[in-house]
């Protein structure tokens, strides 16, 4: 379902999620505070890793994982845009992490690529 159609067919829900995005689990799904727990081990085992890592995931655990690394307040990742077709290089240093984005694939206009959401 779109983001839309939840707002037609389940008007409660949509208005519960966009109250509070963080805490808002899905109907047997979860919310983005499970997220964090979910992968907070998997992000402290990264910060030891010294090899580079790929993450291929949802939106949400990107979500989650850029706020991780970039020092952001938990809530934050709710509200971060990650852009489709583009890789997000994160590199952490002493007391930052840099970032570089390369775009795989170059949409014709915005229309052509879904939101993030």
């Amino acid at each position: 379902m779109t983001y839309e159609e939840i707002r037609k067919k389940c008007p409660e829900s949509y208005a519960s999620r966009k109250a509070n995005k963080l805490t808002y689990r899905y109907p047997r799904g979860e919310s983005y505070l499970d997220v964090i727990r979910r992968v907070e081990q998997v992000m402290l085992h990264m910060q030891r890793h010294k090899d580079p890592v790929l993450i291929v995931a949802h939106q949400a655990v990107l979500r989650v994982v850029y706020t991780y690394f970039m020092g952001l307040p938990r809530d934050q990742a709710t509200k971060k845009p990650i852009p489709l077709n583009t890789v997000i290089k994160l590199t952490p240093h002493a007391y930052h992490t840099k970032e570089e984005r390369f775009v795989l694939h170059k949409m014709k206009n915005k229309n052509d690529n879904a939101p993030s959401h």
